[in-house]
């Protein structure tokens, strides 16, 4: 997948798994009524857990940051370009749904996004 997240807006400090300090690049866009969220793996840069593992605790914590509305979300994991020869290390786009739980998002499902998906998220 060539398409690319060009910049990292905001470097976001979390509560990973057992309250270890994480970190992720994040990038918050209006789209009509609903907030895009952009996740990215910081992979050597974050010193803790990833946002995989985090998924459920993070979408919480960003929307408490950034006071979003839960419901009006758009979650998606950014997996960037390593460089590698290995092709798990490609850049990947995951859009991320959620239960919700008593106000807590819950049991995580991934599908990866196409090309033409991502570009349609970053079209206005």
């Amino acid at each position: 997948m060539k398409t690319s997240l060009k910049e990292i807006v905001d470097i976001f400090d979390f509560k990973g798994l057992w309250d270890v300090h994480s970190r992720c690049g994040l990038r918050i866009m209006q789209k009509n009524d609903k907030y895009i969220v952009i996740v990215s793996e910081l992979y050597q840069d974050n010193p803790g857990t990833s946002v995989t593992q985090a998924t459920s605790s993070l979408a919480k914590q960003i929307c408490e940051a950034y006071n979003l509305p839960q419901e009006k979300i758009v979650y998606i994991e950014h997996n960037p370009d390593m460089n590698s020869k290995l092709s798990f290390y490609d850049e990947e786009f995951y859009l991320v749904t959620f239960n919700m739980d008593h106000g807590d998002f819950s049991s995580p499902q991934w599908r990866q996004l196409t090309t033409d998906e991502v570009k349609n998220f970053f079209n206005k």
